[in-house]
Formats: structure tokens, C-alpha cells, sequence
């Protein structure tokens, strides 16, 4: 018996591959929008079913189409997918859309007996806070308007970002008595101590600020950190890796949403929240 050499079996066996992957692709998006280098299903779950356990966490950094995460979904892991390009949303939000609902019904649906059910959030990175200058001093981003500038800080320091009509300086909270204040102002001690005064007895400000006056210890109700020292000075750095903890990644209320990504719901089964905030939303349309 003739024997062929791996590089022939493996290319035989990637062709196969392609062309099964290929026409998962069309089913799902169409031929018009079919995804260039998609992988088979099967393929990825045999991966899977190698190297992970259910309700493990597969990281997926070049998402592509999305495979990755119909997979890990139907087979009951817990999945991450990373995408730079608008497959993002042409691609991957449709499809886990179809698989949360039940309505994938290629790849390795059958094999895993999956009905549908779950959820995931959609989340859109933030563009970097700092930057150093021309002298190579890290100073606030200058795509950064003020309002951002709050809204990333109050994530920074775990705060709910929610501006008052009324004060000034409560920005955000993070209980019914705490609150924050960003400005990139330098704050004379004049100033905090009016402050202070507002905020009265039995309430707490933390405020960001690039600067302020010696002597704001004497003030029992604030808190004072420097921007971007209060952001540097949290960074790890000379680390090689990156664990994310995921269990402190704050839960997103259901009536928020995202307008360029609607939200799949499944009676009984579990939502896709792809909601975020404005500091993550996309650029508006012209």
C-alpha cells in the first residue's frame, strides 16, 4: 500500500475541512457575506473536547466569524472572543444571536444536543486613557472630553457613573452616601473646603484631580486622588500575563442597550446583553 506523507493527509484533510466550514458559513450569513477563513465547527469541538471541561474559559483572541464561541456555547464552556474588525458585528453577534435562540441548526448542534439557552455581554474596548507627552510625562488622553473622562474614572474606581442636575460634584456614586467628582483642574484648598461643606456630614467624595493644596487631610469627607497617578499607580506592571478576574466585572442592568446591536431574548433561555456605555459606544454616523 502506498503511503502518503502527513503534509498530503494534512492538506487533504484541511481541504475537507474548508469546504465543510465553508458551507457552515453560507448557511448562517449567505453566500454574499460568508466569512473568508472560517473554521469547521466539528473541528473546533474536537479541540475542545481536548483540551478543555465544561464550564471551563476559552479565550478566542482573533474571533474571525465566531466559531470559537458557537462551539464553546453548544458544548457548555464559558468563552471570551476578541475582534478587532466589524465581524465583530457582522458576523458573531448574528450568529451567537441564533445560537443563544435555538436557531443554529448547523455545525455540531446535533452532535452536542444543543437547544439554545444562555447569554453573553457585548462589550467595546475604550480607547487607552492615558498617553505620554513630548517630553514623555503621562498625561489624559486628548480624545478624551470631559464627560469620558468621569465615566472612565468612575469605572476605575468601581462607581456608578451618574451625573446630578443639582451638584456640581456628584458625578457618580458607589452607595446612597458616596460619591465622586472628576475635574482637571488644580483644586486650591479654598475650594475643597466649600466643597467639603456641601457635602455635609454623613456623606464622602472621592475627587480626581490633576492637583491640589496641601492641608485637604484636615477634611474628613473627602478623598483626594491625582490624575493619572491614581490611574498608574493601579497598572501591573512587569507582568507576563494578563488574568482577568472575571467574577468582578459588574452586571449590566436589562434596560440598557445598545442601538447597533439589539439584544436577543429567549423565553426561558437566557439574553444576550450587548448593552454599554457611552464611553464604549461607536462613533455616530454623520
Amino acid at each position: 500500500m502506498e503511503k502518503i506523507s502527513a503534509w498530503t493527509w494534512w492538506s487533504n484533510s484541511e481541504v475537507g475541512h474548508n469546504q465543510e466550514a465553508k458551507k457552515e458559513i453560507i448557511a448562517l450569513f449567505g453566500a454574499t457575506n460568508a466569512f473568508d477563513t472560517p473554521k469547521p465547527e466539528r473541528l473546533i469541538s474536537r479541540v475542545l473536547e481536548i483540551a478543555t471541561n465544561p464550564g471551563e474559559l476559552v479565550l478566542d483572541s482573533f474571533a474571525g466569524s465566531g466559531t470559537t464561541g458557537a462551539v464553546a456555547q453548544k458544548m457548555g464552556r464559558r468563552w471570551i472572543m476578541v475582534e478587532l474588525g466589524d465581524h465583530a458585528k457582522t458576523h458573531i453577534v448574528p450568529r451567537m444571536n441564533k445560537v443563544i435562540d435555538g436557531q443554529d441548526m448547523g455545525g455540531v448542534t446535533e452532535a452536542t444536543d444543543w437547544k439554545g439557552g444562555g447569554g453573553y455581554r457585548f462589550c467595546r474596548l475604550a480607547p487607552s486613557l492615558l498617553e505620554k507627552d513630548q517630553w514623555g510625562n503621562w498625561v489624559i488622553s486628548k480624545g478624551y472630553n470631559a464627560a469620558m473622562l468621569t465615566e472612565a474614572m468612575c469605572k476605575h474606581f468601581n462607581y456608578a457613573y451618574a451625573p446630578s442636575p443639582e451638584h456640581y460634584w456628584m458625578q457618580g456614586h458607589s452607595s446612597e452616601s458616596a460619591f465622586i467628582f472628576v475635574t482637571t483642574n488644580s483644586l486650591t484648598f479654598d475650594q475643597l473646603r466649600a466643597i467639603s461643606d456641601e457635602v455635609g456630614d454623613g456623606r464622602s467624595l472621592l475627587i480626581c484631580c490633576t492637583a491640589y493644596e496641601s492641608g485637604a487631610e484636615k477634611l474628613a469627607n473627602l478623598t483626594l486622588r491625582k490624575i493619572p497617578q491614581a490611574v498608574l499607580s493601579s497598572c501591573e506592571w512587569g507582568k507576563d500575563d494578563y488574568s482577568l478576574k472575571i467574577e468582578a466585572l459588574p452586571m449590566m442592568s436589562e434596560d440598557e442597550g445598545d442601538d447597533d446591536v439589539s439584544p436577543s431574548r429567549t423565553e426561558g433561555k437566557g439574553k444576550i446583553d450587548t448593552s454599554t456605555g457611552d464611553l464604549f459606544a461607536d462613533t455616530p454616523e454623520s
